[in-house]
């Protein structure tokens, strides 16, 4: 019995995370791919950089079953544990809470989680 949803995570700069809620889907790149993390939220960082913001975003999300596209699973650079969703079409998603993290010259890096959609999207907008 397959699950009705799958949990991933997903580093994105602030702005393309609104676009991501404002639409509710995550778009394939150019070859038809989404990768995503599977375990960890951590190494997701180095995709979710944001210069406007000085911060770096992952979100967690839901992923409904689908049978429109194919997952890999394999080690893509600095994430050990990538699914990587063949489709040319957008993928549905629910956001569930975003890691902030942010680093100072002066001071150890912070990380923060923000829950829902609404709340995470008052704080990008603040933020930016």
């Amino acid at each position: 019995m397959q699950p009705l949803f799958n949990v991933y995570f997903h580093g994105a700069s602030g702005d393309k995370i609104l676009r991501i809620i404002d639409s509710g889907v995550l778009q394939p790149d150019d070859r038809g791919g989404i990768f995503l993390g599977r375990y960890s939220w951590e190494s997701c960082f180095m995709h979710g950089g944001d210069l406007k913001r000085r911060a770096a975003f992952v979100i967690k999300i839901k992923i409904g079953a689908a049978d429109e596209h194919i997952t890999f699973f394999n080690e893509t650079p600095g994430i050990r544990d990538t699914a990587q969703i063949q489709t040319d079409r957008p993928i549905a998603v629910e956001i569930v809470e975003m890691y902030v993290r942010r680093i100072r010259s002066d001071a150890p890096a912070v990380v923060d989680r923000i829950a829902g959609p609404v709340s995470i999207k008052q704080y990008l907008t603040a933020a930016g």
